[in-house]
C-alpha cells in the first residue's frame, strides 16, 4: 500500500507527433515511471495533465497502465476546451481519458482574459494554455518534456512547450502565479525529464527518441533527489506506525476540530471536502511528530544522562585514592589495582558519544520531529483556510527563508494541493459563508489564543524553575568549596585546636576525595542542567509563544468587530494575514531547532 503523500508527475510535450514514434515514446515514458516507483516505493505518483492531443495523453495511457492517479486541469472550460480536438476519434480519447481520472477541474481566468476573449483564438486563449502549462510546472516533482529541444521563434509561442520547459527551468514569471500568491514568494524551478520527440514535418533532432535530464542553473540532481527521498521516507514512517497510531489521529483530529473524540466524524461531514483531505493529512502529520519527540527527548536526556555518569566516574577516579600492590601482589591484588572507574570511564563515554547518539542520527529523531511538525502546522492552517474560503496555497508563503533540506515539505504541501485542488476549485463559487468564519473565529483563533498564551506561562514557569535548580547547585557547590578552602587555609593562620582536627579529617586521602567529587558532580549537574535547558530552548519558547498569543489575541478582536458588522471580505483578509504570520513564526521554530541539533553535552 503506499503512504499518504503523492509524488506530482507533470507532462508538457508536443501535440503533432509522428506516429512511427509511438511505441518508442511509450516504451520511454513507462521505463522512467517505473524507475520513479522503484526509486520511492512507498509512494504513490499522481499524474498531473490537461489531456491535450499527442504528448499529454501518450503519458495519460501509459501513466494508467502502471496504476498512476490522473488530475485533469482545463485550461478552458469543457465546451471551449473540446473545440481544439481535431477529429471525433480525438474527442472520443478525450473523453475516455478524462473518464478514468480521478478529478478535474477549470483553472480560473488569467488577470485581463475575459468570458468573451477566451472563446476567440488568439492571445487570450494562448495565455489560458500558458497558465495550465504553468501549473504543472510549479506543482509537479517529476517533469516529463516530450519535446524536439527547439526553441526559435517559430515554435517559442505562449503556452508552448518551450516556454513550459522554461517556466520549469528557470521559475515561473508572477505573471502566471495565483493571484493569492505572496509577490515576496519564489517560484520553485525543477529538473526535466527531456524524452527527445521528433514532430510531423519538422526536422528531426540530434538524440531523437533518447532521453536526457535537464537540469536548472546552479542545481544538482541530488538536491531534488533528497527532497523526494524525504518525500517517500515519510510515507515509509506513516505507513509504519499506521496502526499504532490510529487511536491517536483520532485524538488530534478532536484537537483540530475542537470536539471531543466520538464526535469526531459528525463534525468532519460538516466541512468543505477539502477541508476534510486536509484534515486526514494533519493527524498522520502530526502524530508522526509527536511520536518522533517523543523519541527525541529521550535520545536528549539519554546522552545527558550518560555524560553525567562519565563524568561522575572521571572525578571519582581522579579524586578518590588509587589502591598500592605489594611488590609481589597476587590475582586479587592486581585485579583491585585495576582502574576500573577510568574503565567506566571510557565505557559509559561511549555508549553516550557513540550508541546512542549514533542510533538517534541514523534513525534521524530530530529532523523528522522538526520537519514533521512544520509540515503539519501548515497544514493546520491551510485547514482553516480551506474552511473559511481563503483563497490560498500555504506553501506560497512558508519557509521562505528556509530553502534547502526543508524545500521537500513545500513540495508535499503543493502535492496535497494538487490533490485537493478540484474541490478547492468548486468551493471557491461558494464564496464566503459567515457560519464558516465564525466557526473559524471559535476554533482557530480562539482556541489558538489561549493555546499559546498557556504555552507562554508553561515555558516561563519550567524555565525561572530551572534557573533556581541550577543556582542552587552552583551555590552548594560554591559554598562547600569555600568552605574547605577555610578548614584548609585557617588552621595555618591561627592555631585553632578543633579546627586543626577537622583539617587533618578532610586531608585523610578518602574524605579529601569524597568532598572534591561531591563539589565537581554538583556543578557537573548544574552545566548538564543548563545544556538541557538550553537545548529545550525554553527562553526562546516563552518570547515566541507570547507573541503568537498576542497576535491572535488582536486577530480575535478585529475579527470578532468584522463579522458583527457582515464584513466579510475584510475578514477573510484578517485571517490570510493572520496565518502569514503564523506561517512565519513556525518558520522560525523550524530555524531555531536546527541550529540546536542533538549533540553530546559537555559537561564543563
Amino acid at each position: 500500500m503506499p503512504g499518504p503523500l503523492p509524488l506530482i508527475v507533470g507532462v508538457t510535450g508536443h501535440r503533432d507527433l509522428r506516429p512511427e514514434d509511438t511505441h518508442a515514446l511509450e516504451g520511454l515514458v513507462r521505463r522512467l515511471i517505473e524507475d520513479v516507483k522503484h526509486a520511492h516505493p512507498h509512494t504513490p505518483l499522481l499524474l498531473l495533465s490537461p489531456l491535450a492531443e499527442g504528448s499529454d495523453r501518450l503519458v495519460a495511457r501509459v501513466a494508467l497502465e502502471l496504476g498512476v492517479r490522473l488530475v485533469v486541469p482545463l485550461p478552458l472550460p469543457l465546451d471551449l476546451y473540446e473545440q481544439d480536438f481535431a477529429s471525433e476519434a480525438s474527442l472520443a480519447e478525450f473523453r475516455r481519458l478524462l473518464g478514468r481520472a480521478e478529478s478535474s477541474y477549470v483553472l480560473p481566468l488569467m488577470r485581463g482574459n475575459t468570458d468573451q476573449g477566451i472563446r476567440q483564438y488568439g492571445d487570450q486563449r494562448n495565455r489560458q494554455y500558458a497558465q495550465v502549462g504553468a501549473l504543472i510546472a510549479r506543482q509537479s516533482q517529476v517533469f516529463l518534456a516530450l519535446w524536439d529541444g527547439a526553441s526559435d521563434a517559430g515554435h517559442d509561442k505562449v503556452g508552448g512547450t518551450a516556454e513550459v520547459v522554461r517556466f520549469r527551468l528557470e521559475g515561473v514569471p508572477p505573471s502566471y502565479e495565483p493571484t493569492s500568491a505572496s509577490p515576496l514568494s519564489y517560484s520553485s524551478s525543477g529538473r526535466v525529464y527531456h524524452l527527445v520527440t521528433p514532430r510531423i514535418g519538422q526536422p528531426v533532432p540530434p538524440k531523437a527518441l533518447a532521453s536526457e535530464l535537464l537540469l536548472p542553473t546552479r542545481q544538482t540532481a541530488a538536491s531534488f533527489d533528497e527532497r523526494e527521498g524525504w518525500m517517500d521516507r515519510f510515507n515509509e514512517d506513516a505507513l509504519h506506525f499506521d496502526a499504532q497510531l490510529a487511536p491517536a489521529r483520532v485524538t488530534s483530529t478532536s484537537y483540530l476540530l475542537n470536539v471531543k473524540e466520538h464526535e469526531v466524524d459528525a463534525a468532519a461531514r460538516s466541512l468543505p471536502a477539502s477541508a476534510q483531505m486536509t484534515m486526514e493529512r494533519y493527524a498522520v502529520a502530526d502524530t508522526l511528530a509527536l511520536h518522533f519527540a517523543t523519541y527525541t527527548r529521550a535520545a536528549s536526556r539519554k546522552l545527558f544522562l550518560w555524560v553525567f555518569v562519565s563524568a561522575l566516574f572521571f572525578n571519582l577516579f581522579h579524586s578518590l585514592p588509587h589502591p598500592h600492590i605489594s611488590e609481589h601482589p597476587s590475582l586479587g591484588e592486581r585485579l583491585i589495582a585495576v582502574p576500573w572507574l577510568l574503565l567506566l570511564f571510557l565505557a559509559s563515554s561511549i555508549v553516550a558519544s557513540y550508541w546512542i547518539h549514533r542510533e538517534a542520527t541514523e534513525q534521524d529523531y530530530q529532523n523528522k520531529h522538526q520537519d514533521y511538525r512544520a509540515l503539519a502546522e501548515a497544514l493546520r492552517i491551510q485547514f482553516f483556510w480551506q474552511v473559511a474560503g481563503v483563497q490560498g496555497d500555504v506553501a506560497d508563503h512558508y519557509l521562505r527563508k528556509q530553502r534547502g533540506a526543508l524545500e521537500w515539505i513545500r513540495n508535499a504541501l503543493r502535492a496535497w494541493d494538487t490533490e485537493s485542488s478540484a474541490n478547492e476549485a468548486h468551493e471557491a463559487v461558494e464564496g464566503l459563508l459567515p457560519e464558516r468564519l465564525d466557526y473559524v473565529a471559535r476554533n482557530w483563533v480562539f482556541e489558538q489564543r489561549n493555546y499559546f498564551a498557556s504555552k507562554a506561562r508553561r515555558e516561563q514557569a519550567t524555565l525561572e524553575d530551572e534557573e533556581k535548580k541550577i543556582e542552587w547547585l552552583v551555590r552548594i557547590s560554591v559554598a562547600m568549596a569555600m568552605l574547605l578552602a577555610v578548614v584548609l587555609t585557617v588552621p595555618l593562620l591561627v592555631p585553632i585546636h578543633a579546627l586543626e582536627a577537622v583539617k587533618h579529617w578532610v586531608e585523610e586521602p578518602l574524605t579529601h576525595g569524597i568532598i572534591m567529587v561531591v563539589i565537581v558532580t554538583l556543578a557537573v549537574v548544574a552545566g548538564l542542567r543548563h545544556g538541557y535547558n538550553q537545548q529545550m530552548a525554553h527562553s526562546e519558547h516563552a518570547k515566541q509563544f507570547g507573541r503568537m498569543s498576542e497576535l491572535f489575541d488582536a486577530a480575535q478582536t478585529h475579527l470578532s468587530a468584522q463579522l458583527d458588522a457582515g464584513k466579510l471580505e475584510d475578514g477573510a483578509a484578517l485571517l490570510r494575514e493572520l496565518g502569514q504570520e503564523a506561517l512565519e513564526e513556525n518558520g522560525d521554530w523550524v530555524l531555531l531547532h536546527r541550529e540546536r541539533p542533538l549533540e553530546v553535552p559537555h559537561s564543563g
